[in-house]
C-alpha cells in the first residue's frame, strides 16, 4: 500500500493502518524536476528498486546507499516505522532518492516525532544519493521545500553523512532558512589508497613506519609457529552458511561479545548481516576473507567489493592468538591480494581505530546532520542539545586493542 503525505498530518496515535492517501509533488524551476514523497511500508523500496539501483550505477555510489542494503536495513531494524520515501525525477529518469522513516524518539530528553535517514551505525554511512547532473542537484532544494511542508515532524536526523555530500547541502539549506540545525562529527573512517611503485605495481605498505613493517613480520612468524603452520588466506564470494556462522562466534568470542556489540548479540544485528550477505552475494559484491590454519577461522573481515574498492565492514579475530596479531597479519595477506587483483583503495570503516591508523593517515569524516522544526517541543529539545552537546555522538567504545 503506498500512502500519502497527507498520513503525516493524522494524529501519532492514529498513524498505523490509516487508508491510502495522495502523494504530495512539487515542481522545481527550472529545471522539470518532480520531487515528491510517499509514505508507507518496505514495499516503496522494492517498487523503485529497478530506478533506484540504475542511480546508483549512474552516481557510482557506494554499497550503502543501494535499494537492497536500506530494504536490508528496513526489515532488520524498522519494522515498526513508517517508510518516508523522497524522489525527484526528470521525465522518466530517477535522479535523487532519501529514504527516511518516521517514528517517536527521545532527543535530548524529550519526546519527539523523528523523520530519519534509513540507516544507523551498521551502515557505515547514509546519504541522499543523487546524480551529479543539475537535475540531481535541484532535487536538494526541492527536498527541502517538501521537507519544510510537511507536518508532524520534530525533528529530522540524516545520519553518518560524509561531509561533502547532498545530506550535507540539504542540513545548510534549512539554516539559510532560519532552521536551528546541529552537525555533528560521529566518526573518522581510515583509507588506505595503493599507490603504483617504479614497475606499475599497486603497493600498499608506503604510509607505514619502519617499526610497523618488523612488527608484521614478527606477528607472522609467531602465528606459523602458535599455530603449527603458515595460516592461508580464503576469499569466499558466496555466504556460505558454516562459514558466515563461524565468523559470527569468532566474532562473539572475544570483547566484542562481552560487551554485548557483537553481530549474533542481537536478532535485529543478526538479521541485517544476514540479509546483506545475501544481498550482496546476488549482487556480485559480497567477500569473506578469512586467515586459517587446519579449517580453523585465526581472523576474518566481512567485507563489500565494488568498483570504489574493498569495504571492510566487520574484523573478527581470534584473541588467545594476540601476539600474532591475526587481524594485522589478515590486512596485509588482504592487501597484498588486493594488490594483485588491482583493486586500489581498502575501506577500513568504523572509527580511527588506533591499529587500524598504523595502516594510513587518511580518514573520511562522518556527520549526524540535525534539523529541528519551528514548533516548542522541537525549541526545547534544541535548548537542551546545545546544553549538552555530547548527545548524538558516538559512545566510547574499546579502540585500542590490537587485532
Amino acid at each position: 500500500m503506498v500512502l500519502g503525505n497527507s498520513l503525516l498530518r493524522s494524529k501519532p496515535h492514529t498513524v498505523p493502518g490509516v487508508p491510502a492517501a495522495r502523494i504530495h509533488a512539487q515542481e522545481v524551476p527550472p529545471r522539470s524536476v518532480t520531487a515528491k514523497v510517499e509514505v508507507g511500508g518496505p514495499e516503496l523500496v522494492r517498487r523503485l528498486a529497478a530506478r533506484w539501483e540504475r542511480l546508483c550505477e549512474e552516481a557510482g555510489s557506494p554499497p550503502f546507499y543501494r535499494p537492497e542494503w536500506i530494504a536490508a536495513y528496513l526489515k532488520a531494524f524498522e519494522t515498526e516505522s513508517q517508510v518516508v520515501l523522497m524522489t525527484a525525477s526528470e521525465g522518466d529518469r530517477l535522479v535523487a532518492v532519501l529514504p527516511m522513516v518516521r517514528k517517536r524518539a527521545w532527543f535530548a530528553g524529550v519526546p519527539v516525532w523523528k523523520l530519519a535517514g534509513a540507516a544507523n551505525i551498521h551502515s557505515s554511512q547514509f546519504d541522499i544519493l543523487q546524480s551529479s547532473c543539475e537535475a540531481g542537484e535541484a532535487a536538494i532544494p526541492a527536498f527541502w521545500n517538501l521537507l519544510k511542508g510537511m507536518p508532524s515532524w520534530n525533528m529530522l536526523e540524516l545520519p553518518l553523512l560524509p561531509g561533502n555530500g547532498a545530506g550535507m547541502r540539504l542540513i545548510g539549506q534549512a539554516s539559510k532558512d532560519g532552521y536551528r540545525t546541529v552537525s555533528v562529527r560521529f566518526n573518522e573512517g581510515p583509507i588506505l589508497r595503493l599507490k603504483k611503485d617504479g614497475n606499475g605495481r599497486l603497493t600498499w605498505l608506503h604510509g607505514t613506519s619502519s617499526h610497523f613493517r618488523h612488527e608484521l613480520r614478527r606477528y607472522a612468524k609467531i602465528l606459523a609457529r602458535e599455530t603449527g603452520q603458515e595460516p592461508i588466506l580464503v576469499r569466499r564470494t558466496d555466504p556460505d552458511r558454516k562459514a558466515l556462522e563461524q565468523f559470527y562466534e569468532l566474532e562473539a568470542s572475544g570483547w566484542k561479545g562481552q560487551e554485548g556489540s557483537a553481530i549474533q548479540c542481537t536478532p535485529q544485528t543478526r538479521t541485517f548481516y544476514d540479509q546483506v550477505a545475501r544481498a550482496a552475494a546476488q549482487g556480485g559484491y559480497f567477500c569473506l576473507h578469512s586467515l586459517e590454519t587446519n579449517n580453523r577461522m585465526l581472523a576474518a573481515a566481512f567485507s563489500l567489493e565494488t568498483r570504489d574498492g574493498l569495504y571492510l565492514l566487520k574484523i573478527a579475530y581470534d584473541e588467545s592468538l594476540y601476539r600474532g596479531g591475526p587481524g594485522q597479519v589478515l590486512f596485509h595477506r588482504i592487501l597484498e591480494e588486493s594488490a594483485e587483483r588491482g583493486i586500489a583503495r581498502l575501506f577500513f570503516g568504523g572509527g580511527n581505530d588506533p591499529y587500524k591508523m598504523k595502516w594510513t593517515r587518511e580518514i573520511l569524516p562522518n556527520f549526524n546532520g540535525y534539523v529541528f522544526s519551528p514548533d516548542l517541543r522541537s525549541r526545547l529539545a534544541f535548548r537542551l542539545r546545545t546544553l549538552h552537546p555530547g548527545i548524538g555522538r558516538p559512545t566510547t567504545a574499546r579502540t585500542g586493542c590490537n587485532p
